[in-house]
């Protein structure tokens, strides 16, 4: 029997209801472990809690239903309330509880994370042997136990040898803040802080809230939080609709309003003075911030004290702008529609950009890389540094980059174990794990020498970063720290001989004199062991006698039955069988008692030993950051290169003007699934728009995204898919392709279509080159009225003295006329070939999938109705349906009614004040 009775064995995969007893109990008094666990909720209402009892950890009461159904294992019936009982709750007198075991802990925590709970862990505070010699508590006491850790889904950053395949952790999930505040010229502002535990990166930016909060939605989807905070009932409308439309789209994502207890008069001196005055240079960086970055990092910073990750506050290395200069910007609608990170049919990694280019061989490299897809350079020198250290992977691949790959190779997460390190959460066998590997580069580098290596290299890229790395090899002297660990115990099965004999303690230089103490006196009770076994002897006349061990009990004096009587009365009989018994002196008791307590403390000296270690380790952090750093670019090369590699991918050459001219360029993610016929692509300010026409399903969507990501692969340094390419510097690229509508938020399809649209004509302003691509804009209303709108929109674009290049897609052919008023605009078509079996019949069309020069006579959308399997009968009629109407249509000239044309896309602007463009796009339209 346990402490709290006896246990219903339970399976993991077993499911059982709760079932009330048939006959009614008077109300009764909880059990001791009942009553610990009651006081334990109550001070941890907001969490889930597991704790431990024995080598389980039970959930009980509504915990235990809540996992129940995650897990579907098995209830243990009993009360359900702790406080306001049933009359249920009557029929039991001990609580309902499930159990997992502590061997399955961590499995089990992440399927519970995953759906968005806040689960404590619970753990036994004392050991067995500590409780014992305790004689100020009965024998029968309970454990003391207290909460131990606390984790979320985006707190989650454990390490489990055994498991470690649970979570995929290459992707960084990331806690935002967010904070709103009218300016003192009355604009809306919002500043955010993101923190992503698993690297210690901080990302802020403040930034002025326009209208439709795309600027928000641009850094939700670039910094993919998955829980938000913010001070309850102070974010306006529109951010809480852009913040749950996030959240419908992302379902991991899991919102937490948080009330922060700290009043704006007391911030100053609680906040910066008692806390970030602690790191005097962090101090001065903080003070140079705007009052509400500070409110949003002390809201994170608060909140992550509970989960003991605020460490990663303390590093001003860590702090980064969002807005960065030197990359371009994607805003939320490109990411989406180029399928960046996501493909567009069910949101999976497979089958995008970043599916496609990844070829790292480590998880902090797969993170980095990542980044530069989402963060394409804008600088010439960088982008060109890349693609010259790509060109020297690919023509002078020496032994030692060969065997720095292969290093690269089943390399643990360094990353990750640092940061760990960090938050003195790392483990023993975790630290070794990350230091021998660090150990291996720097054996690697010594064996080369520093002249060899850098010989070899011919790319400013690559030598920067063995040169880097070579240097913080020699500053960290890994091998000296290495050898402070004794290899065999780290690597232990055992987790005791891991603690025990972690060190080589002859070559440690942490001071570990409370370790040779517990030693000595481990030492001593094993003395006193041997000189009571000859006194054992003396007194059974037995010269040889041994101690022996049975069933766990060490330090047993065996005495066979018919020599019973030679055995003391005081002696304590510990068990027998027909022919022995087995006993325990006074002081052999006492004395294996006394060893119990100091091997607790020999354990609890080697831990601290160890944390101090850890701290040591830790005070390495900048220089550990650095090397990681440099890992994860050389990793990001390789996987550049790689991409590289594939047949038919050359180098583009960059030129300061703003021009694509890309010769049989390719869509990179297309010719992967089947083979992409290639097309030639030429914008500059004399040809600076693209008016794209031709049947449905010809290829006109995946022409125009080829060319945004050749343009996107190559500022992000790497080869492209095309014969060969001239490019111009890009700072953003702007698109709206596809029809949808978000019903949650009251939008129709046409009031999505022009929200996105303002979105563009307002980044347009934006200082650099713009690629703008338009598809099918203004198929959201009615013929007339969009014919109406995408012309004046395109109209507006060609007018305007901005920098951009547009691909304009649409089946209007009314725009096409524009490339008689416009020079710089030209007419082309996807190819195909018209075949009629008769005058009359509705045409059949095969794809050529080539860019033809001039506009198409038909989009042919009866064409896809033929290979969607539409009856012959129903597309005859649909032909000559809209063979009659076609007319009717290109002959409607008098847009002066499409009012509601008007109207809609005042409704969509208003909130923008009296911007230029805005005010200028509505009087083309009132023109029209």
């Amino acid at each position: 029997m346990d402490e709290d009775g006896d246990e219903i064995d339970d399976e993991d995969n077993d499911s059982f209801p709760v079932q009330p007893a048939t006959k009614r109990t008077k109300k009764s008094k909880l059990t001791p472990l009942d009553e610990q666990v009651k006081e334990l909720k109550l001070q941890h209402m907001d969490k889930v809690l597991a704790i431990q009892v024995g080598y389980k950890y039970k959930f009980f009461c509504q915990d235990a239903v809540r996992v129940h159904k995650i897990l579907n294992i098995m209830l243990v019936p009993g009360k359900l309330n702790l406080i306001n009982e049933t009359a249920a709750d009557m029929l039991y007198h001990k609580l309902a509880y499930c159990s997992i075991p502590e061997n399955r802990l961590h499995i089990h925590l992440q399927r519970l994370l995953d759906k968005g709970l806040k689960v404590g862990i619970v753990d036994q505070a004392e050991a067995s042997a500590v409780k014992t010699l305790d004689d100020s508590r009965p024998a029968s006491s309970l454990f003391k136990r207290k909460l131990s850790k606390v984790f979320t889904k985006a707190t989650y950053i454990e390490y489990d040898e055994k498991n470690s395949g649970v979570k995929d952790d290459r992707a960084v999930d990331s806690l935002m803040s967010i904070i709103e505040h009218n300016s003192s010229d009355g604009k809306l502002h919002i500043t955010i802080v993101t923190v992503q535990p698993l690297t210690g990166e901080i990302i802020y930016d403040e930034f002025e809230a326009d209208f439709l909060r795309n600027e928000l939605n641009t850094r939700l989807h670039h910094l993919e939080p998955i829980e938000i905070l913010y001070f309850e009932d102070s974010l306006s409308e529109l951010t809480i609709q852009t913040l749950d439309a996030f959240v419908r789209q992302n379902s991991s994502t899991n919102i937490r309003k948080t009330t922060f207890p700290l009043l704006k008069k007391t911030y100053y001196d609680v906040y910066m003075n008692n806390y970030v005055s602690q790191w005097p240079q962090l101090f001065d960086f903080m003070s140079s911030k705007s009052p509400q970055f500070q409110i949003a990092t002390a809201l994170l910073l608060d909140y992550l004290r509970e989960f003991d990750l605020d460490a990663a506050f303390h590093i001003e290395e860590n702090y980064k702008n969002f807005q960065d200069h030197t990359h371009m910007k994607l805003n939320a609608l490109t990411l989406q529609n180029l399928e960046l990170f996501q493909n567009s049919t069910n949101g999976e990694e497979y089958g995008s950009l970043l599916w496609l280019m990844n070829h790292t061989r480590t998880k902090f490299g797969f993170r980095l890389l990542r980044k530069w897809i989402s963060q394409p350079l804008v600088q010439r020198e960088q982008i060109e540094q890349r693609l010259d250290a790509i060109g020297n992977i690919h023509d002078s691949y020496n032994h030692f980059l060969e065997s720095f790959a292969s290093l690269l190779k089943n390399c643990p997460d360094l990353e990750k174990i640092l940061n760990r390190i960090h938050y003195g959460k790392v483990g023993h066998k975790e630290l070794y794990v990350f230091l021998n590997k660090l150990n291996e580069f720097n054996n690697l580098i010594t064996k080369f020498g520093r002249f060899d290596i850098l010989t070899g290299l011919h790319s400013p890229l690559l030598k920067t970063l063995f040169s880097n790395m070579i240097q913080l090899c020699l500053d960290l002297e890994i091998n000296q720290v290495l050898n402070m660990i004794h290899s065999p115990s780290a690597l232990s099965e055992d987790p005791d001989e891991r603690i025990l004999t972690y060190f080589v303690l002859e070559n440690l230089t942490i001071n570990h004199d409370s370790v040779l103490q517990e030693q000595a006196e481990i030492k001593n009770i094993e003395k006193s062991f041997e000189q009571e076994l000859k006194d054992c002897s003396t007194i059974l006349k037995k010269p040889h006698l041994q101690y022996v061990t049975k069933s766990k009990e060490p330090y047993l004096i065996e005495v066979h039955n018919a020599n019973l009587k030679k055995v003391p009365k005081e002696w304590i009989k510990i068990s027998s069988t027909k022919l022995v018994s087995r006993f325990r002196t006074p002081t052999t008791n006492k004395l294996y008692k006394e060893q119990l307590y100091h091997r607790e403390l020999y354990k609890q000296a080697c831990c601290d030993v160890f944390d101090e270690f850890t701290s040591e380790v830790d005070r390495h952090y900048t220089q550990l950051s650095k090397f990681i750093r440099c890992l994860s670019e050389y990793d990001c090369i390789l996987s550049l290169a790689a991409t590289s590699s594939v047949t038919g991918f050359t180098k583009p050459v960059f030129v300061d003007e703003r021009i694509v001219r890309i010769h049989q360029g390719r869509n990179p993610i297309v010719e992967h699934f089947s083979n992409f016929v290639s097309n030639s692509t030429n914008l500059s300010p004399q040809c600076q728009c693209s008016i794209v026409t031709g049947p449905n399903m010809g290829g006109k969507s995946s022409y125009v995204k080829q060319i945004a990501l050749i343009i996107i692969m190559a500022q992000i340094g790497c080869y492209v898919p095309a014969e060969s390419s001239t490019l111009g510097i890009f700072s953003t690229i702007l698109t709206r392709m596809g029809a949808q509508d978000d019903l949650l938020k009251g939008e129709s399809t046409f009031f999505t279509e022009m929200s996105q649209m303002m979105s563009i004509l307002n980044e347009m302003s934006v200082k650099g080159n713009k690629l703008v691509i338009l598809d099918e804009l203004g198929r959201g209303t009615g013929t007339a009225d969009g014919i109406a709108l995408a012309e004046a929109i395109l109209e507006y674009i060609l007018q305007e003295e901005n920098d951009t290049l547009t691909l304009f897609i649409t089946h209007f052919p009314s725009i096409c006329k524009l490339s008689e008023k416009y020079s710089g605009v030209q007419n082309f078509h996807m190819g195909y070939i018209e075949e009629r079996s008769k005058e009359g019949d509705w045409p059949k069309v095969t794809f050529l999938y080539n860019l033809v020069e001039g506009m198409a006579k038909n989009s042919y959308g009866l064409n896809v109705a033929k290979l969607a399997g539409v009856d012959d009968v129903l597309i005859q009629r649909a032909f000559e349906i809209s063979e009659t109407r076609r007319v009717q249509v290109e002959q409607h000239q008098s847009f002066k009614e499409t009012l509601a044309v008007r109207d809609e896309f005042q409704r969509v602007t208003q909130g923008e004040g009296e911007l230029k463009s805005v005010m200028r796009l509505k009087k083309y339209i009132d023109e029209c």
